[in-house]
Formats: structure tokens, C-alpha cells, sequence
């Protein structure tokens, strides 16, 4: 339905596992905040990921838009060089209506 594939990773008791992904919306903003000390980063991602997609987002997952083939050997910071990572920090469920669908919010 949505134009855009994510891959998701996911810390499931010290291992992180891959997910794909497809039919999900990812918008994307870039913004700096001047704070006293300099400019800091402020990038948001809002994401649409329907039910249909059988996937449920939880917070703290990683993602990064389009297929990432790659396993994280140990720590999560490995997934930098590959694109641009965003970690989730809010999922909201819309459970009714015609489109049922997770609402996420990361930065």
C-alpha cells in the first residue's frame, strides 16, 4: 500500500535480530536546534506501518529505510555506516477504522 521498505533491528536477550519491512510510509525531517553551545542535531522520522504489515514496532528498535542486509555482530553502533539509523521513541496503535495501522515517532 505505502511506498517504502524499512529493515527494523531488534535486541531480543542479546541478540539482535533483522526484520523486513515492506508497505510502510517513512517521512523524514532534517532540522538543527542553536542551543548556547553550538547547533544540535534535531532530525525526526514519523512512520506509518499498517497492520496488515504483521509487524508490531516497539520502542527502542532501530531503523533504517530500505533493505539492510547486514547482522550486528555485537553492538548496535555498527549499523551507523550503513545509512541513516533512527531509534524509536514513541509508537502509537490505531486499531480501528479502514486503515489499521502503528503510528511511530524517532529521532
Amino acid at each position: 500500500m505505502f511506498p517504502h521498505t524499512i529493515t527494523v533491528y531488534r535486541n531480543e536477550n542479546g541478540i539482535w535480530k533483522r526484520y523486513y519491512v515492506y508497505g510502510v510510509l517513512w517521512q523524514d525531517s532534517e532540522a538543527f536546534n542553536t542551543i548556547k553551545s553550538g547547533l544540535k542535531d534535531a532530525n525526526s522520522l514519523r512512520l506509518f506501518i499498517p497492520h496488515s504489515c504483521n509487524f508490531e514496532p516497539l520502542k527502542k528498535d532501530m531503523v533504517l529505510k530500505g533493505i539492510v542486509d547486514y547482522q550486528v555482530q555485537s553492538k548496535p553502533s555498527e549499523l551507523y555506516p550503513l545509512g541513516d539509523v533512527r531509534t524509536i521513541t514513541t509508537v502509537d496503535r490505531f486499531d480501528f477504522g479502514g486503515l489499521k495501522h502503528y503510528e511511530v515517532g524517532g529521532r
